[in-house]
């Protein structure tokens, strides 16, 4: 007999946002691992109301850069989960909005799910609920929707901007200032709304006309809602 792996997550950032499936997954759990970038373990804060004692909590310390090291933790972390599910233990793995949208989870996903029972727990990721604080909509009819990275080269953004109703891009960190003024040439800033920390206390919403200091915050995202940009 082997145990079997969850791929948990655990929402944008309110702990009561997590699926009924998640809370009973994780309180019957005999170990969860849950990531941590150097950051606040923000995906075990997140859970923390429905931990138990009982369970083995587990820290994934996992490096940014370079991409070898990365990948390198993720089969490290791999492996001991292994050992667990060997051992008949259930094991969790909590994820910060879906597992696999963008999920630390995938990785490890794709080093255990061949050859061992994964259930995959869905999560809202900060995508589906940002737009839940603010007063636009991600599409309707017939639009069209783009999701993208800021890290991707600066054409291609407008490329996207360009042939999307509304675009959402993820992953600003220090590339606020890049995007502001991409936005800007295309004169979408009053018509494009920045949001970071979503449904926790430091959450902070503006227009991005009206933000004068480069934010810096890896959990941060921009909706851009395009008028016929050019």
């Amino acid at each position: 007999m082997t145990g079997k792996a969850y791929g948990i997550g655990v929402g944008p950032g309110d702990s009561k946002l997590l699926t009924i499936r998640a809370v009973e997954v994780i309180r019957n759990l005999d170990v969860i691992f849950y990531p941590s970038f150097g950051l606040v373990n923000m995906a075990l804060n997140i859970a923390k109301p429905y931990l138990t004692s009982s369970t083995i909590k587990l820290e994934m310390k996992i490096p940014l850069s370079p991409p070898q090291d990365k990948f390198d933790a993720y089969k490290m972390y791999s492996d001991q989960i292994i050992n667990y599910l060997l051992k008949d233990k259930d094991v969790g793995v909590l994820c910060e909005g879906d597992p696999l949208f963008f999920g630390s989870f995938i990785n490890i996903w794709h080093n255990i799910r061949n050859n061992y029972e994964v259930e995959i727990v869905p999560g809202i990721s900060s995508v589906m609920s940002s737009f839940s604080q603010t007063e636009e909509f991600m599409g309707m009819g017939d639009d069209s929707i783009s999701i993208i990275t800021a890290n991707i080269h600066n054409e291609l953004i407008r490329q996207k901007i360009r042939s999307s109703d509304t675009t959402i891009i993820i992953k600003i960190g220090n590339k606020f200032q890049k995007i502001k003024e991409i936005l800007s040439s295309m004169k979408l800033l009053d018509h494009s709304i920045f949001i970071s920390n979503i449904y926790n206390e430091k959450q902070f919403l503006s227009v991005m006309s009206k933000i004068k200091i480069n934010p810096n915050d890896y959990f941060s995202i921009i909706i851009v809602k395009n008028n016929n940009a050019t």
